[in-house]
């Protein structure tokens, strides 16, 4: 019952943002038909190809997170596996990309822990670095509005702060418990190469929507900021429970973040571009690697 609840939820979302899409569009046909045509078409092509590269990106933390619960799967067969994977975040339920990654996962011979540590591994560093990441850009290139945050929450932080003290003291006095989280958070540490392959994926990403703003804006945006802004609505975006693949709340801090610089209308027709040419790059990998699974069969065998 709650499982389908909570499918019933997600297409619920699906509809709304779909019918809000569909609406603006026709509302306001004109300002679209201006928007695209101030768009250059080496725009458009470098947009897509930033895209391409931080997907392969995503692809490369996936091989870090197997090599570091120390299984060895070729590059290619983590390319298959990962984007033959991908179009399954869109179905209401946001599980079935899993539930495919472990399938594959059992047919290329891991064990179930090997599988739900290396999902979790790949999890943790794209989610976390992608809100660290993020929102450590967004304070430095508008730190006014962390100072302002600041003294509003004064209070808040002072209360949170000591919250976790009060936590981490209290596991420290558990135990069993604390060689236990302790001993798990540790394989959560992020790699040196990890490190820099999340920073490449958040940057590439971030840069293929701030190349379709540069044409349209009048104001100066920071390419830093549109990467830390990105990274942000991505990470949001994931941990929002009612929207597949965070579709609708990662557009919509984008525009919230664009307001200094665009006007809303425009602002949501790029993020809706971005959109539509993030999930191009995912059907054209899928399709590449349905290929490359239909001409090798799997062929690698995990050494």
């Amino acid at each position: 019952m709650r499982l389908n609840l909570k499918t019933a939820l997600k297409s619920f979302w699906w509809i709304l943002v779909l019918g809000f899409i569909g609406f603006f569009l026709i509302s306001n046909l004109h300002r679209v038909e201006t928007v695209i045509q101030r768009l250059p078409i080496s725009s458009i092509i470098y947009s897509i190809c930033a895209l391409a590269i931080g997907k392969l990106f995503l692809v490369a933390i996936m091989h870090q997170s197997l090599q570091q619960n120390r299984v060895k799967l070729s590059a290619q067969r983590c390319f298959i596996i990962y984007n033959l994977t991908q179009l399954g975040k869109y179905i209401p339920g946001s599980i079935w990309q899993f539930i495919g990654r472990i399938g594959l996962y059992k047919e290329a011979g891991l064990s179930n822990q090997a599988i739900r540590d290396t999902i979790l591994l790949e999890t943790f560093w794209v989610v976390s670095s992608a809100f660290l990441f993020g929102l450590s850009l967004i304070c430095i290139t508008h730190y006014e509005m962390l100072t302002s945050l600041f003294l509003r929450l004064s209070n808040t932080l002072l209360i949170l702060l000591s919250s976790v003290v009060f936590v981490i003291v209290l596991m420290a006095a558990t135990g069993p418990w604390r060689n236990r989280i302790f001993s798990y958070s540790r394989r959560l540490m992020y790699t040196p190469a990890s490190l820099l392959i999340v920073l490449l994926i958040w940057t590439f990403l971030g840069l293929s929507f701030w190349i379709t703003l540069l044409p349209l804006s009048i104001i100066e945006i920071g390419l830093v900021y549109i990467i830390g802004l990105y990274a942000f609505s991505y990470a949001v975006g994931f941990v929002i429970p009612f929207a597949p693949a965070g579709i609708g709340i990662r557009e919509s801090i984008l525009v919230f973040g664009l307001i200094p610089y665009l006007d809303t209308n425009t602002s949501i027709i790029l993020a809706t571009l971005n959109r539509i040419f993030y999930i191009a790059i995912e059907i054209i990998l899928a399709a590449t690697a349905l290929w490359l699974s239909n001409k090798h069969r799997m062929e690698d065998p995990i050494q």
